[in-house]
């Protein structure tokens, strides 16, 4: 299942429209829009908030996507690009996630 499936999926059981979970996530209506219909992926800063706002996990989110050709590589990246906007634990789950085999 897509990544944008899976958060339709997680919207319709938690009752949430699009503009509900946009807010919850502290992202742009505009931005989610493109996620859900497939037009823009979403950073994994933004997957990050959207697994919090849908009370689920990254690795839920990202499960079976098209992995990276390095995953460390995009890992540290991500990382890098994000590190200001996550929380000291929302930092140690996301290590966690990625030394896990």
């Amino acid at each position: 299942m897509a990544l944008k499936e899976k958060i339709l999926q997680l919207m319709k059981e938690q009752n949430l429209n699009q503009k509900q979970l946009a807010e919850k996530a502290s992202i742009t209506e505009a931005s989610m829009s493109k996620y859900l219909s497939g037009e823009r992926t979403p950073r994994i800063d933004v997957v990050v908030k959207l697994a919090k706002a849908l009370n689920t996990s990254v690795n839920f989110l990202l499960d079976n996507e098209t992995a990276p050709e390095n995953p460390y590589t995009y890992a540290s990246t991500a990382l890098a690009r994000c590190k200001d906007q996550l929380t000291e634990e929302e930092k140690k789950k996301l290590m966690k996630f990625l030394l896990e085999d």
